[in-house]
């Protein structure tokens, strides 16, 4: 089975460490027993203010189907340690987002793993990125809706390859074509998700707009390697790449030989794994 170090592929050490909490002050008190008491009720109530100030920040008053993060699980300091190792990459690496992403998930592999590799604990998770996209949409913010998404697919890709183990290899697709997508993909994204209509009005303002895919040959002549989606195609062999026509496909194909005979291994692997873990339940 792919170890946990594969798994997070090309995953980067963080760019920034996450701030360690500042200690707090020990209040004057007559007795030492009193003194860690009150200590204890600080903690306590530190953590009610971190997870207070992340609903907080989501739209109101409908929270589009947040699942408030459960107590004492640590969910609401690996949503604070993931935007902020993300939001310190940003800045100095001049929008490099996926790589970013990667330093973040790294970070809080590292930090909250007991997070990260629990499916449960990351459906609340989830749910907040969701609550906060759709928000962004409603208030014309496009930017950071199509961020969210990619971190939103980052996490779903993760999940369904380290975690619940149903897929061979990271379908990255989605994750390359989020920061060139069109509204109609982009609203559909969240409506499909979320558990209100609020974005209902919204899809029907740009459900006729054409679904666009991008196209993985990097010499394409469509300009931006843009292509209606309904007419891509794909590596048969490996699933992983997408081409706008037969043609990019055959200029690509030197640079994707190698990766395309690795994918196809780790899928026929899969396969025969999953086919035995069947019959073993059996």
């Amino acid at each position: 089975m792919v170890s946990r170090k594969k798994a997070k592929g090309k995953a980067r050490k963080a760019a920034a460490k996450a701030k360690k909490e500042e200690e707090k002050e020990a209040h004057n008190d007559s007795s030492a027993a009193a003194a860690q008491q009150r200590e204890h009720e600080q903690e306590g109530a530190l953590e009610a203010q971190m997870q207070r100030l992340l609903i907080d920040s989501l739209p109101s008053p409908c929270k589009h189907g947040f699942d408030p993060f459960p107590e004492g699980e640590n969910c609401d300091r690996f949503v604070s340690l993931f935007l902020e190792t993300f939001n310190a990459g940003i800045g100095n690496k001049d929008g490099k987002k996926i790589d970013t992403m990667l330093e973040a998930v790294d970070a809080v592999d590292k930090k909250y793993p007991e997070v990260l590799y629990d499916s449960s604990k990351m459906k609340h998770i989830l749910s907040y990125f969701l609550s906060g996209g759709t928000d962004h949409i409603l208030n014309g913010r496009d930017g950071a809706a199509r961020t969210t998404v990619a971190v939103i697919i980052m996490f779903e890709e993760f999940i369904a390859f380290s975690v619940l183990k149903t897929k061979a290899v990271l379908h990255l697709q989605k994750l390359k074509e989020i920061f060139i997508a069109d509204d109609h993909t982009l609203v559909s994204f969240f409506r499909k998700r979320i558990t209100c209509s609020c974005l209902d009005k919204k899809h029907k303002e740009v459900k006729s707009i054409k679904k666009m895919g991008y196209c993985n040959n990097e010499k394409c002549p469509l300009p931006g390697g843009k292509v209606e989606r309904s007419k891509m195609l794909y590596c048969t062999r490996c699933s992983v790449e997408y081409y706008c026509s037969r043609d990019c496909q055959e200029t690509h194909w030197s640079d994707h030989r190698e990766v395309c005979k690795k994918k196809a291994e780790e899928n026929a692997k899969f396969e025969q794994e999953m086919r035995i873990r069947d019959q073993n339940s059996m």
